[in-house]
């Protein structure tokens, strides 16, 4: 991402931090700890997932500076947008941000330029915008135009190719990082690939479970920056 290294690999939230009990917010700190502890520091939420925000606030325990922390302003009207972001910074326990996406292009002519001045006065380190549907390519491709935007967050896997045609080009193009969600199809294409066992002709290249298959793909694509799939297991 532009003027900003990050791992290969993050980590996403939607509904996997969205918990309540003391148990499960355990399993959110042990899973953060597993992550610093492999190099996966690079964490993306939303207002929109529910307590994903509080909990990764929690969870990060004091260890704030060594996560790069990415979320959204999910809602219509700057005012409005302000404050959810203002309340994201105090969930999440922080003064700076890395990366502030606007969620589905909701209301983006009111967020951008919002986002903008908030990277001038450093209080966020990149501009982003995100969509997971094939029918918003066309909208992102315009506002990737603008020269605003540093990275995109976009579903892209091996059943979901659409990106390849404009996106994908654009972005290399015009230098803007490349955020990918859904890298494994929120789980299901792993299900349906483990009805084929066989994976040794991987195995030459260090691939031993068809998630690494996936991602692996994904990565082969120099144009890709940094795969976030989730997890509610620390393993």
């Amino acid at each position: 991402i532009k003027n900003l290294e990050v791992p290969v690999i993050g980590m996403g939230s939607a509904g996997t931090f969205d918990v309540k009990t003391d148990t499960e917010i355990n399993v959110s700190t042990e899973t953060l700890d597993n992550c610093i502890a492999h190099g996966t520091n690079f964490l993306d939420t939303s207002p929109m997932y529910g307590r994903s925000e509080q909990v990764i606030g929690v969870a990060m325990k004091g260890q704030r500076t060594k996560f790069q922390l990415a979320t959204k302003v999910w809602c219509s009207g700057k005012e409005t947008g302000q404050k959810q972001m203002a309340r994201s910074f105090e969930l999440l326990k922080t003064d700076y941000i890395e990366v502030m996406q606007i969620h589905n292009l909701v209301d983006w002519k009111s967020h951008l330029p919002v986002l903008v001045e908030m990277k001038a006065k450093n209080k966020i380190g990149q501009v982003g915008i995100t969509h997971y549907m094939a029918s918003a390519l066309p909208e992102m491709a315009n506002i990737m135009r603008t020269g605003q935007i540093d990275c995109i967050q976009i579903s892209y896997n091996v059943m979901e190719r659409e990106v390849e045609e404009e996106i994908l080009p654009l972005a290399q193009e015009m230098n803007i990082g490349v955020i990918v969600m859904r890298p494994v199809g929120a789980g299901g294409l792993i299900n349906q690939l483990e009805q084929e066992p066989d994976l040794s002709p991987l195995k030459e290249f260090g691939v031993n479970t068809w998630g690494q298959a996936l991602m692996a793909w994904l990565l082969a694509d120099s144009r890709v920056t940094v795969l976030i799939p989730a997890t509610r297991r620390p393993e």
